[in-house]
């Protein structure tokens, strides 16, 4: 299928997959940062707090259970889940495949999906496509696709993140964040260097006489290596007078480490919504205790996580036509504990709302009636 699809033709010149697709995952074009370091998507996922975020977000989301159902007169009944669901691709699982789809979004702001069909017209595959190698245009008011510079009049289905009005793509996250995480990664290598010995105070050598230029150039090269790598920490030792004098700030005085813990959570926190405790980022002055720790899987689906899942099943129920849609199951992130789950089915079933078999499908028992014989049975909850 992906041969016939990807041959030559009269209208556009395409030798297979890898050639129309490019290699996963892709690069931004590279700009630098005011702080000097360059930021695209692979150098942004070197700075803890950003690889952190998208891997908490993605694999909280491709790792839930999804449910298929069908709408009959205002009811909803459980389907199977369809095969090209299960199994998206030949080579990825849902699981694989949905963290593929949602790094693309967290990190470009777009998904791209190649849907190859069966000459019956039903789904085979849902192909990722790197979003660094499509570009989206317009032709007679139609939006296409172009792929690697060639136009793609297959099936593609498009998963814009935040847009601007008017716009027909997603704000990329990293561009937008280019500054803090530019700042971040400048900060990561500053440390690294320190550790190293090149990172070490800046400053000039004064000679109290002119000295010849070849002995000016030793004397560096000297200094600068015994404070360098294994030899950090060896007092250094000036020739015929010399001292050494600091031009720079120390660590203390440029505030190197609030720099870090503020920037971290600065991404966190604002780029993708994510709580910094939940990366084991300190945030000075916070009031989190065990008393409100209760609430926070409720903030995490409802602030980080359902802006992604809302996007991802519209556009999967969209492949499935009505009345057929499915769901992320999220109940498992949502439970409470075990004591405050009981009372609550007990309050449900105490009002007539919520009947026994339903509160023990809550906690996925089987109906009292389909209980093996010889089991016990807990009837009041």
């Amino acid at each position: 299928m992906l041969r016939a699809l990807f041959t030559k033709d009269e209208e556009r010149a395409i030798t297979g997959p890898a050639s129309l697709w490019g290699d996963w995952p892709g690069t931004d074009s590279s700009a630098r940062s005011w702080a000097g370091t360059t930021v695209d998507a692979n150098s942004s996922l070197q700075l803890l707090t950003v690889y952190g975020c998208v891997r908490l977000i993605t694999d909280s989301i491709s790792t839930l259970p999804i449910d298929c159902y069908r709408e009959v007169d205002d009811l909803k009944i459980g389907i199977s889940t369809p095969a090209w669901l299960a199994q998206p691709t030949a080579d990825l699982d849902f699981t694989s495949w949905c963290g593929q789809v949602l790094s693309s979004l967290l990190l470009h702001g777009n998904a791209y999906l190649v849907v190859i069909r069966s000459d019956a017209g039903s789904i085979l595959e849902l192909v990722p496509l790197d979003p660094t190698k499509v570009q989206v245009r317009r032709d007679a008011g139609r939006k296409v696709f172009v792929i690697n510079g060639t136009r793609f009049d297959g099936e593609v289905v498009h998963i814009p993140g935040l847009m601007l009005p008017g716009s027909d793509v997603g704000l990329s996250p990293i561009e937008y964040a280019r500054q803090s995480i530019g700042l971040g990664l400048a900060a990561t290598q500053y440390g690294a260097a320190w550790f190293d010995g090149e990172g070490n105070m800046p400053g000039v050598i004064e000679a109290p006489r002119a000295l010849q230029p070849e002995t000016m150039r030793q004397m560096a090269e000297q200094w600068r290596r015994k404070r360098s790598r294994n030899n950090r920490g060896l007092p250094g030792v000036l020739q015929e007078g010399a001292t050494w004098k600091p031009t720079g700030v120390t660590n203390e005085q440029m505030q190197f480490l609030q720099t870090r813990q503020y920037t971290a959570a600065e991404i966190a926190g604002q780029m993708f919504l994510v709580d910094p405790s939940d990366l084991g980022i300190g945030v000075p002055g916070s009031s989190l205790t065990y008393a409100n720790l209760a609430d926070r899987n409720t903030r995490r689906v409802q602030i980080t996580l359902l802006p992604w899942i809302t996007r991802l099943e519209h556009a999967i129920s969209a492949l499935m036509l009505r009345p057929r849609y499915m769901k992320f199951n999220v109940n498992a992130l949502l439970r409470a504990d075990l004591a405050a789950r009981y009372s609550s089915y007990a309050t449900g079933i105490g009002a007539g709302f919520l009947l026994v078999d339903e509160a023990r499908e809550l906690e996925d028992l089987p109906p009292i009636g389909e209980v093996p014989a010889g089991a016990d049975i807990e009837v009041s909850l």
